[in-house]
């Protein structure tokens, strides 16, 4: 280390500039856990510096590129509610919500962490109408609703396959009442019909189909006429 003219990250006595340089350095060379390290001991030592704003930034950043999604959102997050007026602050929520896109599970998993990430982002659009993040932003929400309406659609589709119906309209109409900008819509409309069929409410799945009919005519096209028809003929 001393050869190379990097700072032992154990040696007291070094300055923290030439600690946050070194850790620049690492930073740069996409060495992150060794620029981590660097930029950790200053957060811990000195966050009362004028260095400590910049190594708690570039912690969390060293964490993010990295992949280590977990610490740097904790990273992240002390930054936002220790240094709200830092220069840092923008970039930082919008790492926030990228980080809480990547720490988003699956679809077939619990979603909780990708509503979060929704209303983080939401929030940020909001306090930052023209940021130059915002078009990332917005792909990020459409990504992530689309995301929790598949889980809606398919926690419906466990309910029909055990014939409880009841249970998958509660599911499909959540789909349609909240992810209507989603391609999941459009066959959670004609599940709401299949399911209402199914519990022998031919009448209530006329007057749903009627009643979109009457609201959402871009949906209500021959084509899903034509499959509400049948449906509704053949009892399936």
């Amino acid at each position: 280390m001393v050869g190379c003219g990097w700072s032992n990250p154990f040696d007291d006595n070094i300055p923290y500039k030439t600690r946050f340089e070194d850790g620049l350095e690492f930073f740069e060379d996409e060495k992150y856990p060794k620029a981590a390290q660097q930029f950790n001991i200053i957060v811990e030592r000195a966050s009362h510096t004028d260095l400590g704003d910049d190594a708690l930034f570039f912690l969390a950043e060293s964490y993010f590129l990295d992949e280590d999604y977990g610490l740097a959102l904790i990273e992240y997050e002390k930054l936002v509610s220790r240094m709200g007026f830092s220069p840092y602050i923008e970039k930082t929520r919008w790492r926030i919500c990228e980080t809480l896109m990547a720490l988003s599970p699956n679809y077939y998993h619990d979603q909780e962490s990708s509503k979060k990430a929704v209303t983080e982002i939401q929030q940020f659009l909001d306090d930052y109408p023209s940021s130059n993040y915002s078009v990332g932003a917005d792909n990020l929400i459409k990504d992530l609703r689309l995301r929790l309406a598949e889980k809606s659609m398919e926690t419906g589709v466990l309910y029909f396959k055990l014939k409880a119906y009841d249970s998958a309209i509660v599911s499909y109409k959540i789909v349609i009442n909240d992810y209507y900008d989603t391609k999941y819509y459009r066959n959670a409309n004609l599940e709401v019909i299949r399911c209402l069929v199914l519990l022998d409410k031919q009448e209530e799945a006329k007057e749903f189909l009627d009643g979109l009919g009457a609201s959402d005519k871009s949906l209500v096209n021959d084509s899903f006429k034509e499959e509400a028809s049948q449906i509704l003929n053949n009892n399936s």
